[in-house]
């Protein structure tokens, strides 16, 4: 995996911005120091014009001809221009003016770009007319005459080259001078977010809880990070002690049920029995290995459903499953002495397997007929509403202490502390029954009273009708290209 600085990408994105924002000031800059100079050079070519129009004069000859005297004239030596009368002759001309060179002017009146040999120039063409024999009485004749007038460019372009020398240099300084304060100005921004993972790779196995320094909360954009971090290692923390304890609590149970038997076998081996006896002894030893061996397999299905996910494909009737596990409930029930009564309304689809949601209402069924005396009896109900199939176990036993109620999805958490047989179970019942309900987003709680029963309220999602799943499965998947 290529690793990048976080650090220099932002530099490198706030120097990039900034050159295209000098790049576009110095575009727009330059344009109007251009903009500028053509208004002064075209400022000062019709004003030269002008000038060399009314330097023309009577030449005070028979033909009544008009001249002009260019020393007379205080012009640019590098200026193009050419004087003509509008009959044809040429009155006079610059020593830079090229023959021919008025053939390349614009016949508006007006500034534009030419070029007169190797020479880039900005010109106009003047048409005037001066009065010939003019005098108070007597208006002269009329002489037309056009005035071909170019400066060069070359001040124009030197004027815009210095200002881009100028503001290139500038623009480098400025961008030395940025790069260098922001990379400092970086570097004390991203200091909490240093102590931050200086923190976290604190962190080991032994101690997985997440302390965030205390400035990273004062900062608005890491305090969400922050809080986020200690949240989640919080419940990693949480979830490694439950790891443990469930290890620490499976271990005892294992060793429990071993010692037993270990401790039966030994009794049977202390001195010589009888058949009979031998025979009792073996048994008792039988049931307890099996006892052993269902203590495994809820721990290897607390494990599975831990695990497992409602699919898209999982599917059953929460009623039609509560009627059949009632009727396999009767018999034991009948047992005890517990009378089992199953309530249940139209059908029910939930997104749950058929084994999760026998193993669910079993788990509930089976805990509410141990807890509940001879005589007593256990009500299992269900019903839908707009959103959630719902389903009601209550029972007339004795009741849980409301200091134990929030214990009671703990693994291995059993209120009768004397872990009578008579009461079965290793706690690991309703630990089953909450992560079958956490697989398909579900919920679960308990009401109970002592002396009046308990009731376990068990709300899961309504799986969607299957002829929406059938027309979503049934639709092609989108071609690859």
């Amino acid at each position: 995996m290529r690793h990048y600085s976080l650090r220099r990408r932002l530099i490198a994105a706030a120097l990039l911005l900034e050159c295209a924002l000098t790049a576009g000031m110095t575009a727009v800059t330059l344009f109007y120091v251009w903009h500028d100079q053509i208004r002064a050079l075209d400022a000062s070519i019709r004003g030269r014009a002008d000038s060399l129009l009314g330097a023309v004069h009577d030449a005070e000859d028979p033909g009544d001809n008009v001249a002009i005297d260019p020393a007379a004239l205080d012009l640019h030596p590098s200026d193009f221009w050419m004087a003509q009368d509008a009959r044809g002759p040429v009155l006079a001309h610059s020593a830079a003016w090229i023959a021919g060179a008025e053939k390349t002017f614009s016949p508006k009146p007006r500034t534009h770009n030419l070029r007169i040999g190797d020479t880039n120039v900005r010109g106009l063409v003047l048409h005037g007319v001066r009065q010939v024999d003019a005098t108070d009485t007597n208006p002269g004749i009329a002489r037309p005459v056009v005035i071909y007038y170019a400066a060069s460019l070359h001040p124009v372009y030197h004027a815009l080259g210095e200002a881009a020398r100028f503001l290139v240099l500038a623009n480098i300084l400025l961008l030395l001078l940025t790069g260098t304060v922001l990379a400092l100005l970086l570097r004390r921004g991203l200091a909490p977010l240093g102590s931050l993972s200086l923190a976290a790779a604190g962190m080991t196995p032994s101690h997985p809880r997440f302390r965030a320094p205390e400035h990273a909360h004062e900062i608005a954009e890491l305090a969400p990070l922050a809080k986020a971090l200690e949240s989640a290692t919080q419940r990693l923390d949480e979830a490694f002690r439950q790891q443990q304890v469930f290890v620490h609590d499976a271990a005892h149970e294992l060793k429990t049920a071993v010692t037993i038997v270990k401790s039966s076998l030994q009794l049977l081996a202390s001195r010589p029995r009888t058949t009979r006896e031998y025979a009792s002894g073996l048994e008792t030893c039988m049931d307890d290995c099996a006892r052993m061996e269902e203590l495994v397999q809820r721990m290897l299905q607390l494990a599975r459903f831990e695990r497992a996910t409602a699919g898209p494909g999982d599917r059953c009737d929460l009623a039609e499953v509560t009627r059949d596990v009632g009727v396999q409930m009767e018999r034991l029930a009948e047992i005890r002495g517990v009378v089992v009564a199953i309530e249940v309304s139209e059908a029910a689809p939930i997104p749950l397997s058929e084994d999760a949601c026998a193993s669910l209402v079993a788990n509930l069924l089976l805990n509410a007929v141990q807890h509940t005396p001879s005589g007593g009896s256990v009500a299992a109900q269900t019903r839908i509403d707009d959103t959630a199939a719902i389903l009601e176990v209550r029972d007339t036993g004795s009741g849980i202490a409301p200091e134990e109620v929030p214990h009671l999805f703990e693994r291995f958490w059993r209120g009768d502390t004397s872990r009578a047989r008579s009461t079965g179970g290793a706690g690991l019942g309703l630990s089953i029954c909450k992560a079958i309900v956490d697989s398909c987003s579900g919920a679960i709680d308990i009401q109970s009273q002592i002396g009046l029963g308990t009731c376990v309220i068990v709300r899961l999602p309504l799986a969607p009708a299957r002829d929406a799943q059938q027309r979503r499965s049934s639709q092609p998947e989108p071609a690859l290209r």
